[in-house]
Formats: C-alpha cells, structure tokens, sequence
C-alpha cells in the first residue's frame, strides 16, 4: 500500500483530487451558511481556513508533483493545516458539549488566523464569523457539525500520515507497471 502512495504523491490527479476534497467541503460549508441560514462561529471559520490550507497544498503539489521540492513544500502546507483543523475542531467538540451541558463559553471577539493573515477581512463572506460558538444548529446521524468536522480532519490527518510514511518507501523499477 505504502508503494501506491508513493507512486499517487507523485500524480497531479492525486494533488488535483486532494484539493477537490477540500473545495467541495468548503462550498458545503458555505451552501450551509447562505441556503441554511446557519452562521459561522469563529471554531467554523478556523476549519475553514484549514480547509483552505489543504486545497493550497493539493494545488502546489499539482504545479510539480514529481518535484521533491514541490512536493515538500505541499507536504509542509498539508500537515500544518491537517493538524491545526484538528486541534480546532477538536476544540469544537468540546466547546459544543460544554455548552451543551449548561456550561458557558464565548468565542474571541477577533479572529487569530495562522501567520498573522486577515483572511476576514480579504474574504469576510467566506471567513467572517457572525455565530455563536457552541449552538447545534444542524445535525446528520446524531453527529453534530463540528464533530462531522472532526471527523473529516481525523481521516485528512491518517492520510496525511500515510502518505507522509510512505515517502520513505524505496519503489522499485518495474518496466510493466
């Protein structure tokens, strides 16, 4: 399996699929927000923008694939956002139960974006936070929305790591593949 990986990481389609996964979670979360009413808090946007770090990876690793440099620099973008849209998401499971459970909690007033960027102030449709964290306001299977979000970066991080193992994978010549 590490062989496949190895030999995908190095496809454009690969890179190209990868940011199509996460610009179909993007405009999800968008048909949410304008054809739902359901507004983003502050934990929704960092997923967002976590998401948005994965489709810029998935694009810079389509430039070049075969470039160990480009695939590097892709590699770097891809952990950094898988694992902060975890530990935010994460986050926003427990915010949710928390409040939930009676508890209370608010949300920062201003957004903290990775790198000091005001991602709500070049794309306030998309980054701006108008919700309250904590509230359900959706549910699909008796999962709530920040613990789908969990979810997803959970399987983005175990691909991320086997792809990451399978860079290590010595692939072998064979003229008939």
């Amino acid at each position: 399996m590490l062989v496949i990986l190895t030999k995908w990481s190095k496809q454009r389609w690969a890179w190209g699929l990868l940011a199509f996964s996460a610009l179909v979670l993007l405009l999800a979360a968008l048909y949410f927000q304008y054809q739902m009413n359901l507004e983003p808090c502050m934990l929704c946007v960092y997923a967002r923008a976590a998401l948005t770090g994965v489709m810029l990876a998935g694009v810079i690793g389509m430039t070049a694939p075969k470039s160990g440099t480009v695939r590097g620099i892709a590699w770097l973008l891809l952990a950094a956002a898988v694992s902060w849209g975890l530990f935010n998401s994460h986050d926003h499971v427990q915010v949710e139960q928390l409040v939930q459970s009676g508890g209370l909690y608010t949300c920062s007033l201003f957004p903290e974006f990775p790198l000091g960027l005001p991602l709500d102030r070049w794309f306030p449709d998309v980054f701006n936070p108008t919700g309250m964290c904590g509230e359900i306001g959706w549910s699909f299977l008796g999962l709530s929305m920040p613990e789908w979000t969990r979810i997803i970066f959970v399987i983005y991080s175990l691909f991320t790591l086997c792809l990451l193992f399978s860079q290590f994978k010595k692939v072998k010549y064979n003229p008939y593949d």
